[in-house]
């Protein structure tokens, strides 16, 4: 699903026009990316938090030559102070002239279409911000903390963002238990 496809389903879920689902897409997608960069935990309820991982520089090999090489890599950051869903909401409202209820649905919309989407197993890709598909996750053993028992962990289904390379480099999400059940 590309964002055309995202705004057509956001549009019509919260039964208001094209032009005004494509505005609060991209307000939502601005405000993310802005508040983020400022250090800012986003929490939307239902689908997860964004955050903006600390670059950290990290060894590795090329996989063609087996030369060793240096990249930059983002790891989750701690602490970072929380931005809440209704004051993303009235942040959107105002940037787009829209009354708080209208985007109220378009936001219930996006998330309805971003796990129908998932659930179905397509990726949802949104231009200059990230996508978001379905990872998987192999069986494995662990240990019980309480007893130090092993036990067999199943097989699972994740959702997970690759955060866009150009405008929105090492942008995080943790997906919310709600986003997890979703996707199995």
């Amino acid at each position: 699903m590309n964002k055309a496809e995202t705004i057509d389903q956001i549009a019509k879920d919260a039964a208001i026009s094209k032009t005004a689902a494509q505005q609060m897409l991209n307000a939502l997608e601005t405000s993310i990316k802005t508040h983020i960069d400022t250090g800012e935990r986003i929490l939307l309820r239902g689908l997860g938090s964004f955050t903006r991982g600390e670059a950290t520089q990290r060894a590795g090999r090329n996989p063609r030559t087996g030369e060793p090489l240096t990249y930059t890599g983002y790891r989750r950051t701690t602490g970072a102070p929380l931005f809440s869903e209704s004051k993303l909401l009235a942040e959107i409202s105002n940037n787009t002239g829209q009354s708080a209820n209208a985007t109220r649905m378009a936001l219930d919309a996006f998330k309805a279409a971003l796990k129908g989407a998932l659930k179905k197993g397509d990726v949802v890709s949104l231009l200059g911000f990230g996508s978001f598909y379905v990872g998987k996750r192999a069986a494995r053993n662990g240990r019980n903390p309480q007893t130090g028992a092993t036990i067999r962990i199943p097989a699972a289904r994740l959702p997970k963002f690759r955060a866009s390379r150009t405008r929105n480099r090492g942008g995080k999400f943790s997906p919310a238990a709600a986003m997890k059940e979703a996707v199995n």
